[in-house]
């Protein structure tokens, strides 16, 4: 409304020009001007106060047509249809042949300017360089010239002005309108979604749908609204829900459910605008039943690669307790002896004996260490993560895939000084086990002399980067893109799962990284894993 104040007391201004000038000038039609501006005064002034405009104009009509002595006339607004094409909404008007009223109208829209006849006359109503409405008078027995145009300025001001406040008023309304079933469709849309959507405002919950309810165990969207992020995701995971986060990388969130179990949530972060506010929207999946489908899964490869390894395995437990037994043997026997005749330890015997038990010990610990390596890597369920040194990972599986590189290849190593990655140690084994035992198999037996698999580490723009290259067979172009899927393999039937590059990929993404393949058939195949370093303490890697 102060707009439409503001362009009323431009009118009025216009119109006390106007009417100076009309009595400066001494125009015959001075004598109408005083009754035409008393008559604009009552009009802007019933406006302002919220006349409704047809009525207006249907007390300015009767006063228009006296004053410029016309027979009939009109007050119209110019309005668009959807199409765009002009037409006239008559707001007051006596009667006029509907032709003639198509006639001035189509007139006065073609030229834009007033268009005078001695029959009629049409004014266009302009504000800036919209046309806004139309006025048309007719019948009047002496015509029209200019003169009655220039009367008529201070009134095609005023009913321009209205016209432009209406016209504001209306679109105000209708943005409003707009903006309030927007709002509505974007309740009615989140509400409906089978996603779990929590909207949130300086960590408190502001709307959360029926989908987020459920995810949680609760009734309904409104028992959660009011409640601190904090209380529906356990220790630790609130910044999962309040960091912004891409789609291609969502988070994942441990929640809170009603019932005190943990449930793990795909969360997408984003900042938006709710009611008019900046306000934060969490997108959960629940991905609980997945993951313990994807563990599934891990086991059973794990279990393959272990079954794989079982032979070679056996056999390097076997040689250390081979001797070990067999050494114990011997020191039972001597010591037996050496006790009958009353020998020492100080003698030749004694040190034979000496040297028996330190053999024996070692094919001792080197079966530990083995056991170890297999615990190390059968492990699962444990999900916590930890600074990791990835190179003596990559030992662990060497020692693993030992008995299966062994005849296939020399096994080289090529590690360059890199900083610890934040990772799970079992996955990390089982990741690069896997990708040992692959470069293995590629490798046909007999020359392992002249075959190599290369293991080299080496830190990057901040990562790790870990690459295995071998030359075996090598991998078909046409091959490479489906190494990934669960399922695809390369290998005779009857040999691995199909799943273990496709769970190599799904660890190494869980983990922030990615992972790289180049082949050449004929001449082997590398696999370079990027891993995100574990980032420094504050105050530590320089600054």
């Amino acid at each position: 409304m102060h707009d439409i104040r503001h362009q009323i007391q431009g009118s009025r201004e216009k119109r006390e020009h106007m009417s100076g000038w009309m009595e400066w000038s001494h125009s015959p039609w001075n004598a109408g001007s005083h009754l035409l501006l008393q008559a604009l005064t009552e009009v802007q002034t019933e406006f302002i106060q919220g006349g409704e405009v047809p009525q207006l104009f249907g007390k300015l009509l009767p006063v228009l047509l006296k004053l410029t002595g016309s027979g009939d006339g009109f007050i119209g607004e110019v309005l668009s249809t959807s199409e765009g094409t002009p037409l006239l909404r008559t707001l007051a008007r006596t009667y006029i042949e509907p032709s003639h009223l198509e006639t001035l109208f189509e007139a006065v829209m073609k030229s834009g300017e007033p268009v005078v006849s001695r029959g009629f006359l049409g004014l266009p109503l302009r504000s800036a360089t919209e046309l806004v409405g139309v006025v048309g008078i007719a019948n009047r027995p002496e015509g029209y010239d200019e003169g009655v145009i220039t009367f008529l300025r201070p009134l095609l001001a005023t009913c321009c002005a209205i016209l432009h406040g209406v016209r504001g008023e209306r679109r105000r309304r209708q943005a409003e309108e707009e903006q309030r079933r927007s709002a509505e469709s974007f309740r009615t849309l989140i509400e409906r979604s089978p996603e779990a959507i929590f909207i949130h405002r300086e960590g408190t919950v502001v709307f959360a749908n029926s989908a987020a309810a459920g995810l949680l165990g609760h009734a309904g969207g409104t028992s959660l609204r009011g409640r601190p992020i904090a209380e529906l995701v356990q220790p630790g995971s609130e910044a999962g829900l309040i960091e912004p986060s891409p789609v291609s990388a969502p988070h994942e969130v441990l929640f809170r459910h009603h019932e005190g179990r943990r449930v793990l949530g795909e969360v997408v972060t984003i900042p938006l605008r709710f009611d008019g506010q900046p306000a934060t929207v969490s997108i959960a999946r629940d991905i609980t039943e997945r993951r313990q489908v994807q563990e599934k899964l891990m086991a059973a490869e794990r279990m393959a690669s272990l079954g794989t390894l079982a032979a070679g395995v056996a056999h390097e437990i076997n040689n250390p307790l081979s001797y070990t037994l067999s050494n114990l043997n011997f020191m039972e026997d001597e010591l037996s002896a050496m006790a009958g005749s009353g020998e020492g330890l100080e003698g030749a015997r004694g040190q034979e004996v000496r040297e028996a038990l330190k053999e024996a010990l070692s094919g001792g610990q080197r079966v530990v260490d083995i056991v170890k390596d297999l615990k190390t890597f059968s492990r699962g369920g444990d999900e916590r993560r930890g600074p990791v040194d990835i190179q003596a990972v990559l030992d662990l599986c060497g020692n693993m895939a030992w008995s299966e590189i062994r005849h296939r290849a020399r096994l080289v190593k090529d590690y360059g000084g890199v900083p610890p990655v934040q990772a799970n140690e079992s996955r990390l084994g089982q990741l690069f086990l896997n990708l040992l035992i692959n470069a293995a198999q590629a490798i046909p037996h007999g020359d392992a002399g002249g075959n190599e698999i290369h293991v080299s580490t080496r830190y990057e723009e901040g990562q790790v980067v870990v690459a295995v290259r071998d030359t075996g067979v090598g991998i078909p172009e046409e091959n490479l893109g489906k190494l990934f899927h669960a399922f695809f393999t390369t290998k005779p039937e009857g040999v691995g799962t199909g799943l273990g590059l496709s769970i190599c990929h799904g660890i190494i993404t869980e983990l922030g990284g990615r992972i790289a393949v180049q082949s050449e058939p004929g001449k082997g195949t590398t696999f370079q894993v990027f891993l995100p370093v574990l980032p420094l303490p504050l105050g530590e890697g320089g600054g």
